[in-house]
This record gives C-alpha cells, structure tokens and sequence, in this order.
C-alpha cells in the first residue's frame, strides 16, 4: 500500500532506488537524494502538519512538497547526508550545532502555560503502574511536591521526540555548505512545551548513550545559555522522563520492564538527588 502511494509521485526507475528506512508513525523510504515519508489513510494529513511545523523550526528548505495519492500522505524532504545519533560521531561541533538548534526552538512562543493538572495526572499514572517499586514511588512523591514549583511556565516551541533516531549527525566532510552539523527529523509530535522537558528527553534519549558521566557534561554545556529557572528544571523533568520510560515500559512492553529498571532508576534517583535546586545547586 505504501509503495502504491509512491508510484503516483515517482518515476519506475526512482522506485528501483528506494531504500526503505523504517519508521513507526510513518514509512520512511530514501532514493539517496530526496526522503520519502509516507503517513497511511487516517493519518494522512499528518504530512501537511509535519511540513508546517519543520518550517516553523526553520528548516522549511528541507521541505520538497506534501502531497496526497490513494488516501495516504506523502511528505518529501531534502536528504541529509548523516546517521542516527552515536558517541563516535558526537563532537563539540556537533554539541555547539545542537546547542544552537535547540536554543532558536526554544525562542519561538507558543500559546498556553504547563498546567499543574496535567503533571499531577501524569504522576497520578505513574504512581499506579510502579506503585510496587518503593524507590519509584518514592521518586514520584518527592516530584508530586514540586509540582507547583515547575507549573505555570510559558510554552515555547519544542521538539518533545529527541531520542537518538530522530536525532542525525553528519557523516560526510563538507558534502555541502548548507548542511548543518544536526538535523532533528520527525516533527509530528512537537509543539508547545516547557524547554527543560526538551532538553530532558534529549539527554535520556539520546546524550545518555555517551554514558552518564559524559551524557550530564554535554547537558549541562549545552543549556549553560539558558535562564537558570529552565536549569533548574531539569532537576524535575529528567526524573520525570525516566519516569515516563518506565511506565511505558510496564505498560507496554512488560518483558523489558526489569531491564529498563536497572538502567533507568538509579539515572533519575541520580539525577535528582545531584540536582534538585532547593537542595544542592552544583548542576
């Protein structure tokens, strides 16, 4: 069905090409020029969304055209010459990029505030799925106390899905001088947000994988720029997206709950014990 999409917009001799890369709200194909992302019958004006709001990141170059064949939505972008994000291929050109990137994000207004609701609910379901984890439930009372402290900040822009898949770093020496050292792709999910849950999801999705000593290093060069209320509110949304990790995955994927555990626990105790504004303020 996918490729039927495809056929209305490409010549055969482009379709031999294509290399299939994936994908979960959309397939994602690539001739090594252009990136073909196509969105099924539903979701079809997703595309159009996508288009939109990668503009509104200005990268609205990247964007080629939006177009809709047989009920599905097919947005076209420029290809990037770069691969998901790895510690080999992170250096300080790519932090300064990435520091840039998310810092003009960060400026663009967006309507409505963090609402206190919200992140007590969000709690409230955490607290259910890892109520029989003492040190989980722990974590989420100490956070439910603070609730009012990070509530109530102006929305900016945000890309709310940095993890390393949608986070490319280029491979290539100078393949063009209009090429950025970062791209962030799929922008389906962005939208109004507290920048300090941004930057947490970046680090727990994709700066963890330099291991933790150098993953808080880069965190923390990386918002140095930032008011230091956003800083301090790391100190809540890093836990808090671990949080999130979990309860995903006792929810969703339960027979890699234990493992995510392990892994994913003793970074947010860490993390917000070594942070928390109101008791130490070394990060």
């Amino acid at each position: 069905m996918v490729l039927s999409a495809l056929k209305g917009l490409l010549s055969p001799d482009t379709l031999s090409r294509l290399t299939p890369l994936g994908g979960f709200e959309a397939r994602v194909y690539t001739d090594e020029e252009r990136v073909y992302k196509v969105y099924r019958p539903g979701e079809a004006h997703l595309a159009a969304l996508e288009a939109e709001r990668m503009a509104r990141a200005g990268l609205g170059s990247f964007v080629l055209g939006v177009a809709q064949v047989e009920g599905q939505g097919v947005l076209v972008i420029r290809h990037f010459p770069g691969k998901p994000f790895s510690p080999e291929a992170f250096t300080s050109k790519a932090l300064a990029a990435l520091s840039h990137l998310f810092l003009s994000l960060h400026r663009l207004p967006e309507p409505g505030y963090v609402e206190r609701e919200e992140l007590s609910e969000r709690l409230e379901r955490f607290a259910e799925s890892l109520g029989s984890v003492p040190e989980a439930l722990s974590l989420i009372k100490a956070l439910m106390r603070e609730v009012a402290w990070v509530a109530g900040v102006e929305k900016r822009f945000c890309h709310r899905d940095a993890w390393a898949g949608n986070l490319l770093l280029k491979t290539q020496e100078n393949p063009s001088h209009d090429d950025p050292e970062v791209l962030l792709v799929d922008w389906v999910r962005s939208g109004g947000d507290d920048p300090a849950r941004d930057l947490a999801l970046l680090k727990t999705g994709s700066l963890d994988l330099l291991g933790e000593k150098r993953a808080r290093e880069a965190l923390f060069r990386l918002v140095q720029f930032y008011p230091k209320e956003v800083r301090e509110r790391l100190a809540f949304y890093v836990p808090l997206t671990y949080l999130h990790d979990l309860h995903w995955f006792r929810t969703k994927k339960p027979e890699g709950f234990l493992e995510a555990l392990a892994d994913k626990l003793p970074r947010a105790l860490s993390f917000f014990q070594d942070c928390f504004p109101l008791r130490n303020r070394a990060c």
